[in-house]
């Protein structure tokens, strides 16, 4: 069984890439898209030309050349193993729902879809999982634990970024949405943003082209007293399982008071 236990009866057999064919495909599909989605390469993969360890460095300049290559081949062969993300290319076929989820120990992924993606429910992005689409996304509530990166527009009633500081949310278009919020995930639109609602606490919800948000607007952990309480923590605070939670049951609406 594959790693992506509910993407199985909705996707074919993913196929594996090198890091040197996902960045092949980006480039081919978007350079502004590959621009915001370098920086990720750049942290999850070892450049062999680099080392940010100088007491190894050193060892190794004591060794005669030979030893020296064999050596850093084999720590680069390590920490490949063991540090570096599984690339996947996915064909999508759901219509309907979509949970990114790797099984328990098995690191992180990064999925490459290369067309649209329309759900009639919700998108869920696991924290191990950057999703890049080449392609607009549409779905009911999209819920970013993890990373997403797509080329084009979003659509969605509410676009959440969760508690993740070393992820973001980049839409290479516009956002629509009736609801934007983030727990500490940045959240970045090349287009413009259009919204009912924002709630940011943590990180920030940027539109590079403007931002345009119909009715509320909270940006401060100290504005939480607009919202309902059943989203709140016992201190008052905003507490994300309870909003998650609330926003497949209720109208967005009823969030505000």
């Amino acid at each position: 069984m594959h790693i992506f236990y509910f993407i199985i009866t909705q996707m074919k057999k993913p196929e594996t890439l090198t890091r040197d064919q996902l960045i092949f495909k980006i480039k081919k599909a978007s350079e502004k898209l590959y621009a915001a989605v370098e920086p990720l390469l750049e942290f999850n993969f070892i450049n062999e030309n680099d080392s940010d360890d100088d007491d190894f460095s050193d060892f190794l300049g004591m060794l005669d050349p030979e030893t020296a290559e064999r050596i850093k081949a084999a720590a680069l062969n390590i920490d490949n193993e063991s540090d570096e993300p599984e690339i996947l290319l996915m064909q999508n076929e759901s219509t309907m729902s979509l949970d990114l989820v790797s099984q328990q120990g098995e690191g992180f992924k990064i999925i490459l879809i290369e067309n649209d993606i329309n759900l009639s429910g919700n998108l869920f992005i696991e924290e191990y999982v950057t999703l890049i689409v080449t392609g607009q996304v549409k779905a009911k509530n999209i819920i970013v634990n993890g990373s997403l990166y797509t080329s084009e527009s979003l659509f969605c009633n509410v676009l959440f970024g969760a508690s993740g500081n070393d992820h973001q949310t980049y839409i290479g278009g516009n956002i629509h949405a009736s609801l934007i919020a983030e727990n500490g995930q940045y959240t970045v639109s090349e287009g413009e943003i259009y919204s009912k609602y924002l709630i940011s606490f943590h990180n920030e919800i940027e539109g590079k082209s403007g931002k345009f948000i119909e009715y509320k607007n909270i940006e401060s952990e100290n504005e939480t007293s607009v919202l309902n309480p059943e989203i709140l923590d016992e201190n008052g605070f905003f507490d994300e399982d309870s909003f998650l939670n609330y926003i497949n049951r209720k109208d967005i609406e009823s969030l505000f008071i």
